[in-house]
């Protein structure tokens, strides 16, 4: 009798151990069997029988799942600790809250509707700015027009001042020939001759025949390129022995920095030499006239002429748009 319960007692045992040891799968696909008894940071030690043990198992090579049995087999809170860090897809991952997008409607701006055409422009502010800008240009283009051609320019920029029809007005007086300069008995200047026909005479040689001493300086301007060659527009006679002015008139020349750097360079100087000692620069321009003895400097829109006022000097700031005709005369010239 007492045999029979030794028998009974050893299969009790061995039915709980077998009971109580676990399966855990591998990440490499196989399983392992027994009875987790000893947890470390390096991995777990598993018992198979009374006296046998498998060799320590890392804890990489338990799958997810296999760890998460290990951890509810654990013995006490030690190992649990142990085990609970191996277990990543226990761990939550924190999700980012998004603010919510509201989106508001866009409101399309209103569209002229009807079929406007060519009065479509008027309706915006920058379709008015658009047309300021064109009026203003024709009539600049035509107070030039009127310059060039010696027109008057009351009626040339009065005709293109009339809207729409006032595009053309700069067009017809471009085509038409130009008319004569002023009358040379109200203006104090001689009948002039044209550029393109050839004196008779070279014109130093005349200026020196005529006046040897006191044209002296003068001559020498003009072989300088002041008086040489076709260039001047005109040369009047002269007033007893002194030498007759050069004049430039506007659309014959083209009044730019250019043309005074290279016509006039002899009076860019501080201290004019002898030849030009004795000429003056007179400047027939739109705001008056002036009469400068140098030219203080030039910039590529206007020259400032040093003119004398009351017995002093000073700087005139002259546009080259509004100079009519530059004349280089003699001081006791009148």
């Amino acid at each position: 009798m007492r045999r029979f319960g030794f028998i009974i007692g050893l299969g009790m045992g061995l039915l709980w151990q077998g009971a109580y040891a676990g399966s855990y799968a591998l990440t490499d696909g196989s399983l392992v069997s027994g009875d987790p008894i000893n947890y470390d940071q390096t991995g777990v030690l598993l018992k198979t029988g009374e006296d046998s043990y498998l060799p320590r198992i890392s804890w990489g090579k338990f799958s997810d799942e296999a760890l998460r049995q290990l951890r509810d087999d654990a013995k006490d809170p030690q190992q649990r600790a142990i085990v609970e860090p191996m277990i990543f897809d226990d761990i939550p991952s924190p999700v980012a809250k998004s603010r919510p997008i509201a989106v508001k409607p866009i409101e399309a701006p209103a569209r002229p509707s009807g079929h406007l055409g060519v009065l479509a422009v008027f309706v915006s502010p920058l379709g008015w700015v658009m047309v300021l800008i064109l009026y203003g240009t024709n009539l600049f283009a035509a107070y030039e027009v009127a310059v060039f051609r010696h027109q008057p320019v009351p009626t040339v920029c009065g005709l293109a001042a009339i809207p729409l029809l006032g595009v053309a007005s700069p067009i017809v007086f471009l085509a038409l020939p130009a008319r004569p300069g002023p009358d040379p008995e109200s203006s104090g200047i001689a009948p002039v001759r044209p550029s393109y026909a050839p004196p008779p005479i070279p014109f130093a040689t005349a200026i020196d025949r005529a006046a040897p001493l006191s044209s002296e300086g003068f001559a020498s301007f003009a072989a300088r390129g002041g008086l040489a060659g076709p260039d001047p527009v005109a040369v009047a006679p002269a007033q007893a022995d002194l030498p007759a002015p050069v004049v430039y008139r506007r659309g014959d020349f083209l009044f730019n920095r250019r043309f005074f750097e290279t016509k006039l360079a002899g009076f860019f100087r501080v201290v004019l030499s002898e030849a030009d000692k004795d000429l003056r620069i007179h400047i027939k321009a739109v705001r008056g006239d002036f009469v400068g003895k140098r030219i203080a400097r030039v910039t590529p829109g206007e020259l400032y002429l040093q003119v004398f006022k009351d017995s002093a000097t000073a700087e005139e700031m002259i546009p080259f748009e509004e100079i009519r005709d530059v004349q280089i005369r003699h001081k006791d010239l009148t």
